[in-house]
């Protein structure tokens, strides 16, 4: 199983509308600074943190235990402008999961820990990326390359979510992909089909490892150009 916390910035909206209407910079900045450092914390211990809408944020928290959730918790409250709780739980899919999370979450106290589930815990993940990205970017800018990529991006989620997955934009051409326990080989070379992709697959008991393992498939990929995917596991 999966597990996914979710960080809820409570009120954060409500915050937003009080600094004046030359906000939008500063809640940038504000931003910026706790995807920061709440990424920093996570991967000390081997989660993850995809930022979503920044006002809340998921981790791929699996083997992480709660006191390295409190821990995480601690830095991302240090830096919110208003209250903050975390909620985790497990499934058998990243989207399971995170719904199991979200459950919990109105229950939480501000400030709080709500760690749920147990059970053998992993991470399968796909990082995906797009072939041939400096010479697209020379010739259509970066715009239109960035409209490119999220355009992928869509198409890749409608794939993922269906079958319980979850992606997120990683910047660049980089695209990474939670993955469900059953035919995730079937599901990513169906995503790489949508376009000239490639992609790295890995499976760890931890999110960094699984991303470790993926870009290591990549390079691999790159070096030798004999295949589209790779996959790699320590479990």
């Amino acid at each position: 199983m999966i597990r996914i916390s979710v960080i809820e910035q409570i009120g954060y909206r409500e915050w937003t509308e009080t600094i004046g209407t030359d906000r939008e910079w500063k809640i940038q900045e504000t931003q910026a600074k706790i995807y920061q450092e709440t990424q920093r914390i996570a991967t000390k211990f081997g989660g993850f943190v995809l930022p979503l809408r920044y006002d809340y944020m998921i981790i791929v928290s699996s083997n992480l235990t709660e006191d390295n959730e409190k821990d995480i918790l601690e830095v991302t409250s240090s830096l919110s402008p208003v209250a903050v709780r975390l909620s985790s739980d497990l499934g058998n899919t990243p989207l399971e999961s995170e719904t199991n999370a979200w459950s919990h979450i109105a229950k939480v106290e501000p400030g709080k820990v709500g760690h749920f589930g147990s059970g053998k815990e992993y991470v399968i993940v796909s990082h995906i990326d797009l072939n041939g990205l400096t010479p697209i970017t020379q010739k259509i800018g970066t715009f239109r390359t960035y409209t490119k990529i999220i355009q992928i991006l869509e198409k890749i989620n409608y794939i993922a979510q269906e079958n319980g997955g979850l992606a997120q934009y990683l910047g660049g051409d980089n695209i990474l992909v939670l993955l469900p326990n059953k035919n995730y080989e079937d599901l990513v070379s169906k995503m790489i089909s949508i376009d000239d992709l490639k992609a790295g697959i890995a499976l760890a008991s931890k999110a960094r490892d699984a991303m470790k393992l993926a870009a290591e498939a990549l390079h691999e990929i790159r070096s030798t150009r004999n295949s589209k995917i790779i996959m790699k596991s320590i479990l």
